[in-house]
């Protein structure tokens, strides 16, 4: 089932679709739902339907029209993030500048050595803002992990 990554406000909302026949219209809908019941204070919205708001694609910061399907716009796991009349669209979002056509800036590497990565660096690279690369020591843990591997199967064979 197709998934999709919208943003609200300050949350970050995984949104299922089982029908995305369904307009851009109903994402927003359904992720302000999601929004609503994961606040207190139903985030200050009183009312789904009575709230406005507008729907972009991060890659490219395309504004999707509500009426366009959202097989016709979307891929699964892209990520949007849905304005609300009245707010401003967070600037730290958007995972590149208008007019940059590459996603990956090509020095920017986000090192993985199976200890030290953050839940910002994690966002960052949901963002596209960097490429990943193992350290030396995380591909010998791999290869460590591998062979153990191979060594309980080929002993549970005989």
């Amino acid at each position: 089932m197709p998934r999709f990554t919208v943003h609200i406000r300050d949350e970050w909302l995984a949104v299922p679709c089982r029908d995305t026949t369904n307009p851009i219209r109903w994402l927003g809908q359904e992720a302000l739902k999601r929004y609503i019941k994961n606040k207190p204070d139903n985030g200050g919205i009183t009312a789904v339907k009575d709230t406005r708001f507008v729907v972009r694609r991060c890659q490219g910061l395309g504004l999707l029209d509500a009426d366009d399907t959202i097989e016709d716009v979307l891929e699964d796991n892209d990520f949007v993030e849905i304005a609300i009349e009245g707010d401003t669209m967070s600037p730290d979002f958007i995972p590149c500048e208008p007019g940059v056509s590459h996603l990956y800036p090509q020095t920017c590497y986000l090192s993985l050595d199976g200890s030290s990565l953050t839940s910002t660096d994690l966002v960052n690279l949901g963002r596209g803002l960097y490429k990943i690369k193992l350290t030396p020591e995380a591909e010998k843990k791999v290869v460590q992990s591998r062979d153990l591997l191979d060594t309980i199967v080929k002993e549970n064979k005989g």
